[in-house]
């Protein structure tokens, strides 16, 4: 699909909760001088999505709005302050402006599922050489939101992450609950990149097994197995438990007896990456949220996105996950968004 005119963009609008998404033209985005302006080549599906246009309009500010928070495109114009990015740069971004409302700072840009998208230049990197535009759109969320929940939630520093703090110490062990998500892919291999010897284990469907151990995790156990926590128990050095949980995929609020598979002399800690769904945990366990906003004031975050092209290009970080392109064009995303409820151990765009 193409604009009106050269001074205007089309965008999917949310005017009202409940009803469908409108398609309309409207001028192209003002740049602030810290912005730049990306023309959309593809739009990462995301969970969120889904919730806010199923959930009251979560995280909404006003009316209408533009769902997605993530993408990838060609940047057409920048701010006056942007430095490092130029038109014409192929990039990647964190594209969603009012979900950020939930943390120290409100955007009033984004979001993804538009031609053009006004974005401050920290949430944007550069597409690495090596991999496809698809990819790159796949990369900035799963990442920061592994990183955030490793280094800030559960202070385990990440010391090949340029910038970020370097308080905390390894765990003796961690297990990812929801490996094969797209988080958990990425927490694998970035635990397993600055501790090459640590145990990570991790829970999906066997059909991920191979690929999660290929990112770096030690030991692979069946989610849906009845007796998961035993066997992941039994997989824990010394079969004496696990010293960390992070869990992708809130799995600890069906499974509730997932924390017996913590190490009595550990230290207990549970990070459960923000869903919208609640996870219980147990007297005696430590729970904290792992939140992708808290990039926005912790200590390097905002260096995080562009920090991807390089880990990329030298093979330090990977794609986590296969990506699958479900659609093409602004008017089949009503038509797809769905996906994302059934996806599993795939990441799925639209191209433009």
């Amino acid at each position: 699909m193409t604009s009106a005119t050269a001074e205007t963009t089309a965008q999917l609008q949310y005017t009202q909760y409940g009803s469908p998404l409108k398609m309309v033209h409207v001028p192209k985005p003002a740049l602030a001088p810290e912005e730049v302006l990306i023309r959309q080549r593809v739009i990462a599906l995301n969970l969120i999505d889904v919730k806010q246009r199923d959930l009251g309009g979560i995280l909404i500010p006003h009316w209408p709005w533009v769902l997605g928070i993530e993408g990838a495109g060609i940047i057409e114009a920048v701010g006056l302050d942007v430095r490092g990015l130029q038109p014409g740069d192929e990039v990647m971004a964190w594209e969603g402006g009012g979900a950020i409302a939930a943390g120290v700072e409100f955007f009033p840009h984004g979001g993804a599922y538009q031609e053009h998208v006004a974005v401050p230049a920290f949430f944007v990197g550069k597409k690495p050489k090596n991999i496809t535009l698809q990819e790159a759109a796949s990369l900035p969320i799963c990442f920061v939101t592994a990183v955030c929940t490793i280094v800030n939630s559960l202070k385990i520093p990440l010391p090949f992450l340029p910038g970020l703090s370097t308080d905390g110490q390894a765990p003796s062990s961690v297990l990812v609950l929801g490996g094969s998500s797209v988080t958990g892919a990425a927490a694998i291999q970035l635990l397993r990149e600055a501790y090459p010897s640590l145990p990570i284990l991790a829970t999906s469907s066997t059909k991920h097994f191979a690929r999660l151990h290929d990112l770096g995790a030690t030991s692979v156990v069946n989610y849906r197995s009845p007796s998961a926590v035993a066997d992941i128990k039994a997989a824990s050095p010394g079969a004496a438990g696990v010293d960390v949980i992070i869990d992708c995929v809130s799995a600890g609020a069906s499974q509730t007896d997932i924390c017996d598979v913590l190490d009595p002399a550990g230290s207990k800690h549970y990070a459960a990456v923000i869903t919208g769904v609640p996870v219980p945990v147990p007297e005696g366990v430590t729970l904290v949220d792992g939140n992708a906003y808290s990039m926005l004031d912790m200590q390097g975050g905002r260096q995080l996105i562009s920090s991807l092209t390089k880990l990329v290009e030298e093979g330090k970080y990977r794609v986590p996950l296969p990506v699958r392109v479900v659609g093409h064009g602004l008017e089949e995303l009503p038509n797809v968004m769905d996906e994302v409820k059934s996806v599993s151990g795939e990441k799925v765009v639209v191209t433009l």
